[in-house]
């Protein structure tokens, strides 16, 4: 299921030397939510500067962190840094094309 389309108040919490996504998740098809939260570091990486599903771990590398809601889905965007900690231009991945709602659980795709 989608997860954006699913979830309602998406948002983001740094915890933990990490970047958590927390949502109200729906639960089925049904009209129950639960609270949700996903560890995006478990599935994002900063690979020299760009965002990649390769690995994980990008919050140490990255500073200014948010969500940008998009037609075409929920983007996160960051500067990030390349292995000579200089920082690159504002990098940005589509969470939607990454994510899932399982049963009111967001979790990456494979």
């Amino acid at each position: 299921m989608s997860f954006e389309k699913s979830c309602l108040d998406i948002r983001l919490e740094p915890r933990y030397d990490c970047t958590v996504l927390l949502a109200r998740a729906r639960v089925d098809e049904g009209d129950e939510y639960v609270d949700a939260e996903l560890f995006l570091d478990g599935g994002i990486t900063n690979d020299n500067g760009r965002f990649s599903r390769d690995s994980s771990s990008f919050t140490e590398s990255a500073e200014n962190i948010h969500l940008d809601f998009r037609d075409d889905g929920v983007w996160l965007t960051a500067d990030l840094w390349d292995y000579l900690r200089q920082h690159i231009e504002r990098q940005a991945i589509n969470l939607s094309e990454h994510i899932e709602n399982q049963d009111g659980s967001p979790e990456f795709c494979t």
